[in-house]
C-alpha cells in the first residue's frame, strides 16, 4: 500500500519533497526569464509567479535568499518530526499521518510541474516568428481563475483515488490541491473585482477636470 510504502521509505520521500521544491522554484525563475522574451506574443498581467509570498524573489531575479533554503529545511524537519512521532506514539499514527503529510507537499506539485512544462515549451514555440500572429495578454483574475479551476481538478481526482484506496496519501494531495485551488480562486475575485473598479475610476470623469483632460 501506498502508505505503508511512503512510511518504509520515508528518507527518499523526504528527499524528494525538498527536491521537487526546488525543481517548482528554478522552473518558475526559468519560466519568468523565457517569458520576457515573447512578451509581445504572451503576457500576464502583474507577476510571472502566481504564489503572493514568492512575487518579490521572482520579480527582482534573485536566485538565492534564506527564504530559498529555510523553507524546504522546514518542510524536510517537519516530515522528520511527523516519522519520529509515528515511531514514538503508536501504530495510530502509522502510517497514514506521514503518508497524509507527504502526499499534501507532493501531490500539490504534479499540476504546479506540468503548468511549468507547458509554459516552458510554449515559450520555445512562440520564439519562432511563424508561430502566433499578434499577441495576447491575461488579466490577473483570469490566470488566477485558471490555476484554481486546473489545482481544483487534479483536488478532485485525488479524492477519487482516496475513496476506494483509502490511502491518506491521496487524502493529503486533495486537501492541500482543494486549499490551494481555493486560495486561487479567492485571489481572482478580488483581482477582478480591483480590475473592473480601476475601470470604473478610468471612465468615470473627475469632479475637478472636464471631461477628456489629460492630468
Amino acid at each position: 500500500m501506498i502508505d505503508w510504502a511512503v512510511y518504509d521509505w520515508a528518507p527518499l520521500a523526504i528527499a524528494l519533497v525538498v527536491a521537487i521544491f526546488f525543481a517548482d522554484y528554478s522552473l518558475t525563475h526559468l519560466g519568468a526569464r523565457l517569458s520576457e522574451r515573447v512578451r509581445d506574443r504572451w503576457s500576464v498581467e502583474g507577476s510571472y509567479e502566481m504564489n503572493p509570498a514568492w512575487e518579490g524573489q521572482i520579480d527582482s531575479g534573485r536566485w538565492f535568499g534564506w527564504r530559498v533554503f529555510a523553507v524546504p529545511a522546514l518542510l524536510a524537519i517537519a516530515l522528520a518530526v511527523v516519522r519520529w512521532l509515528a515511531e514514538v506514539e503508536g501504530y495510530w499514527l502509522v502510517p497514514g499521518f506521514f503518508g497524509l503529510a507527504v502526499g499534501a507537499m507532493l501531490l500539490l506539485q504534479a499540476p504546479v510541474l506540468m503548468v511549468h512544462g507547458a509554459n516552458l515549451l510554449s515559450f520555445h514555440d512562440l520564439a519562432d516568428p511563424t508561430a502566433v500572429d499578434g499577441g495576447v495578454r491575461y488579466s490577473r483574475w483570469y490566470v488566477y481563475r485558471q490555476a484554481a479551476m486546473l489545482v481544483g481538478s487534479f483536488g478532485l481526482l485525488w479524492l477519487l483515488l482516496w475513496l476506494p484506496s483509502q490511502q491518506l496519501f491521496f487524502l493529503g494531495g486533495a486537501v492541500s490541491c482543494l486549499t490551494f485551488a481555493y486560495r486561487m480562486a479567492r485571489l481572482g475575485a478580488t483581482a477582478r473585482r480591483a480590475r473592473m473598479d480601476a475601470g470604473s475610476t478610468d471612465e468615470a470623469p473627475s469632479t475637478d477636470e472636464a471631461p477628456g483632460t489629460i492630468p
